[in-house]
This record gives C-alpha cells, sequence and structure tokens, in this order.
C-alpha cells in the first residue's frame, strides 16, 4: 500500500507540472536562459564583428591618405597623422586643381567606424572633384556643404580647413569649415600669428546659413613664412593630470621651431605632444599638415 501511495503521489506531482510545461510550449513565450557559455559566445560574436566593421573602416581610410607628399619647387611640406582609435575621425590631403593651384585640407569628421570613414570619404572625394570646377576655396566649401548636407545623419558633421595655393604667386587663399585656425609664421617680423576667417561645420546646414557664414582670408606667402594646419587633437592633448597641451604652448613651438625642414618640424611637435602626454590615453585623433617657402 505505501508503494502504491508513494507511485500515486509521483503521478500526481507529474500531471501538476505538465501542463505547465505544455502551457510554455504552447505559448511559443518559454524563457530562454542564456547561459554563461552563451554569454560569452555572444559577446565574442558582437566583438568579433565589431573588429570586422573597424578593420573595413580602417581600409577606407587608410586609402584616403595621398601616398606621396607634393614635390613643388620653392616649398617644403610635410604631413602627419596618427590615430587615437582603431578607427580615427580626422583626414589631411594635397591634391592639385589645376597647373597653378594646390589644393591642401585638414578636417575632422565627428562621425567614426565605418559611418565616419565613408563621409570622410565623401567629402575627400568632393573636394578634389569639385575643386578645379570651383575656382575658389571658399566656391568649393559652398558646393562641397551642399552635398554633405544632404548625406550626412543628423548630428554627423565636418570641420575642415582649406586652403587653395597659386604655387606661382604664393597667394594663398584659406577658408574655415568650423576649423581651428591656421597659424602663420612671418619670417619677415619674426612672429605667428593666427588666421581664422569665419565658417560653420559642412553638414550643419545645407545652404542659406552656411553660404552666408563662410567667408575667406588672403595671404602671400614670402621666403621663410610657414603654414600650419591641425585639429584640435594638437592643442587638446592631456597629460595623466588632465593638463591639455594648450594653444599658448602650440603657438610658442611654431614660433621657436618655424625655421626647421617641415619633417624635423612636424617630428619635434610630435615629440613635444609625447613629452606632455606621458603615459596617458591618447584621446583624440593627432593631424597635422605644413608648409614653408624657401628662401
Amino acid at each position: 500500500m505505501a508503494k502504491r501511495s508513494d507511485s500515486r503521489r509521483g503521478r500526481a506531482a507529474r500531471a501538476d507540472k505538465t501542463p505547465a510545461r505544455r502551457s510554455a510550449r504552447g505559448t511559443g513565450k518559454h524563457p530562454r536562459v542564456k547561459t554563461p557559455r552563451r554569454a560569452r559566445d555572444a559577446a565574442a560574436e558582437t566583438h568579433d564583428e565589431l573588429q570586422r566593421e573597424l578593420g573595413a573602416a580602417a581600409e577606407v581610410q587608410a586609402s584616403l591618405l595621398p601616398e606621396k607628399i607634393p614635390q613643388i619647387p620653392g616649398y617644403d611640406m610635410f604631413p602627419y597623422y596618427r590615430s587615437a582609435k582603431d578607427v580615427g575621425g580626422d583626414y589631411y590631403d594635397f591634391f592639385p586643381i589645376d597647373r597653378e593651384h594646390l589644393g591642401v585640407v585638414v578636417a575632422d569628421v565627428s562621425g567614426k567606424g565605418i559611418p565616419g570613414a565613408m563621409v570622410m570619404a565623401s567629402t575627400r572625394t568632393l573636394l578634389r572633384v569639385l575643386g578645379p570646377s570651383c575656382g575658389t576655396a571658399a566656391e568649393t566649401l559652398r558646393q562641397t556643404n551642399m552635398h554633405i548636407a544632404r548625406l550626412v545623419k543628423r548630428g554627423m558633421f565636418v570641420t575642415a580647413i582649406f586652403a587653395v595655393l597659386n604655387v606661382y604667386t604664393h597667394e594663398m587663399e584659406v577658408c574655415s569649415a568650423g576649423h581651428n585656425p591656421m597659424v602663420v609664421y612671418v619670417e619677415r617680423k619674426g612672429r605667428c600669428a593666427t588666421l581664422n576667417p569665419s565658417g560653420i561645420a559642412l553638414g550643419f546646414d545645407k545652404g542659406p546659413i552656411f553660404d552666408r557664414t563662410l567667408k575667406a582670408s588672403k595671404l602671400v606667402l614670402e621666403p621663410g613664412d610657414r603654414v600650419v594646419m591641425y585639429t584640435d587633437g594638437v592643442v587638446e592633448a592631456m597629460n595623466s593630470q588632465n593638463e591639455q597641451y594648450g594653444e599658448e604652448r602650440f603657438y610658442r613651438f611654431c614660433l621657436t621651431h618655424a625655421r626647421m625642414r617641415s619633417r624635423d618640424f612636424v617630428r619635434a611637435l610630435v615629440r613635444d605632444l609625447d613629452q606632455h602626454k606621458g603615459d596617458a590615453e591618447q584621446h583624440d585623433d593627432i593631424t597635422i599638415a605644413t608648409i614653408r617657402m624657401l628662401h
């Protein structure tokens, strides 16, 4: 009898559980418990996907930077780029506009990864294509902005400083789309100045405000003069005490090292930035492009 009673209790327990199991299966809403192993596999898959995306974006970005530095008689040019992460948002470019004019740009794209790389690629292509037909730096940026504003998602934008140099007359037209000012060393006066024409970032506005805000500045380079274009990763480089390298220190460096060869100038600046940064992590991309007119 005892065995029969135990058997009944066992059947009753199974009978109580069976409908619940069937009900859960029937609704299709039975919760699937994610085991630690499944969670690790999902995290690893997400990480691998991210790495693939970063790798693809890095390839796009690497293809955007010019393979060679222009060799133009009478000028000494040198660029530098170092990303803070696998894929940054900065880029620089030197490109011929016609037989007399050279386009030079340093830009900072707000987005990272694939989206940022694609916006960067579009900006580079537009500047190179529109430069010869637009004729001036200002008109080139106006036309570029019209296209970029249609391409980018809300919240994405590009800051840029764009210069067009006449390599024969040494006249340079400079426009800024909300970017850091250009530093100009004037050999004849032995001092540095900043050139900061007004303008807002590419992509913020489809035309009216951008066109109305954008202004151009012009200068004529003389022997010994130097111009320096850069992104905010230079002046905002931080050390472990969260102290920035700063504009004043940067301007002093430009003044005291202006007469160096451009390659040596850039390398010395990078060493000074690294010395300031110490063991702290690099928080932003560092991009520099400089041109010196030779004697």
